[in-house]
This record gives C-alpha cells, sequence and structure tokens, in this order.
C-alpha cells in the first residue's frame, strides 16, 4: 500500500487542486473567467498572455496549482480558429522555461537542503530518483504541474538538466498537441463548452493516471523480488 499511495499521491494531489480550481473558477463569482478568456482570444496579445498563464503553472512549488491549462482548453473550447501555431508554441515554450525555472531554483536552494537533512534522507532519495526517475518522465507528457515536480527534483538531488531537455521538449510538445487536438475535436463534436467539464475531465485523467502509477509501483518491487 505504501508503494502505491507514493505512486499515486502526487497524481491524486494534482487532480484535488484541479477539482479545487474547477469549484473556486466556476462555481464562486470570484472570477469570470469565460469573459477573461473570450476578451483575451479577441487580442494581438493573445500568445503572450497563454505564455504567461503556462508559465505560471509550470513553475514549482510558487504558484501551485494556477489553471493555464484549464485556458488552453476554454481558447480552443470557446475560440477554436484564435487557436493557432503560434499559441501551440507560447504553451510549448511556457512549459519548458517553468520547467528550467523549477531546476534552477531547486539547485539554489540546495545547500540549504543539505544543512537540514541527513545524508541518509538524501542518499534513500537518491536511490528512489534512481528506481524510478526514468518511469517519472512520464509525467513530462501529462501535465505541466508535474513536469515542474519532476525538475524540481532533479535540481534538489543536483543531477544534470541537458539530457532531460530533450525529453522536456518532446514531452511538452507531446502534451500540448494532446489537448489541442482532443479539445478541437470534442468541440466540433458536442459544440463550445466553458461550465468546466474539460477542468473535470482532466481531474479525472489525472486520478486515472496517478491509480495506473501507483499500481505500477506496487507490482514492480513485488516482481524484483
Amino acid at each position: 500500500m505504501r508503494r502505491f499511495l507514493s505512486g499515486a499521491l502526487p497524481f491524486y494531489a494534482l487532480a484535488g487542486l484541479a477539482m479545487c480550481m474547477y469549484l473556486v473558477l466556476y462555481k464562486t463569482d470570484l472570477f469570470d473567467l469565460n469573459a477573461i478568456v473570450q476578451g483575451a482570444t479577441g487580442s494581438a496579445w493573445f500568445p503572450v498572455f497563454m505564455f504567461v498563464c503556462v508559465l505560471l503553472e509550470a513553475v514549482f512549488p510558487y504558484f501551485g496549482y494556477f489553471p493555464g491549462t484549464a485556458l488552453i482548453l476554454m481558447s480552443v473550447a470557446l475560440s477554436p480558429k484564435s487557436v493557432d501555431v503560434s499559441v501551440f508554441i507560447m504553451a510549448w515554450l511556457a512549459i519548458i522555461v517553468g520547467a528550467v525555472v523549477s531546476y534552477g531554483q531547486a539547485r539554489f536552494f540546495r545547500p540549504f537542503l543539505q544543512r537540514v537533512a541527513s545524508k541518509a534522507a538524501l542518499s534513500r532519495c537518491e536511490s528512489l530518483f534512481d528506481a524510478y526517475g526514468p518511469y517519472a518522465r512520464i509525467a513530462l507528457f501529462i501535465h505541466p504541474n508535474a513536469c515542474a515536480m519532476y525538475f524540481t527534483a532533479l535540481g534538489l538531488l543536483g543531477r544534470n538538466l541537458t539530457r532531460e531537455l530533450a525529453y522536456l521538449s518532446v514531452g511538452a510538445a507531446v502534451a500540448v498537441g494532446i489537448l489541442f487536438v482532443i479539445v478541437t475535436r470534442l468541440v466540433s463534436s458536442v459544440g463550445p463548452t466553458d461550465d468546466g467539464e474539460l477542468q473535470v475531465l482532466l481531474a479525472a485523467a489525472l486520478v486515472a493516471i496517478g491509480t495506473l502509477v501507483g499500481l505500477y509501483a506496487a507490482w514492480r518491487p513485488a516482481r524484483a523480488v
């Protein structure tokens, strides 16, 4: 059970944050996100707006769950014609920049971590990363928050960034591309939607992925024995 939770809980936490943002953005009167996105899609600054939103989501841990991905989904749903190659590139670059910033701030705070954490704890983190790190790259294909967490771990452990940038570039392109394709097809089949179903679907997907990752984490050590 412990191994299952170690793999599944990060994704469950992201799903919980996604649902919290769903409740805040769609079930209260604090924000009129629909009006914000509709206004942004009609502006020449929309690619920059999208870059900033996704960048905030892709930096860990300062911004937690900022709804950058939700804004991509809404922009496609509300105005598919406004989402062109420039927006795709901006979202892709934002994920990469956010991951690099996450790595950099983790490296900056690493000396502090080394002073407050025992060598045994750091060694255990190293061994866990060696065992499961390659599989954590799956997160690069899932969500900017998960990607930022992965690169934060890289920075805290002092791992090399260069090789991981190749995985990041491909993963970010696939993640954004999947979002665009799925939502565009969804809009073409059922019409525009702006009441939060896409955010709920994202949370459900994170739960499903977390369950699969947790099951694999629990099964793999048992098989090795």
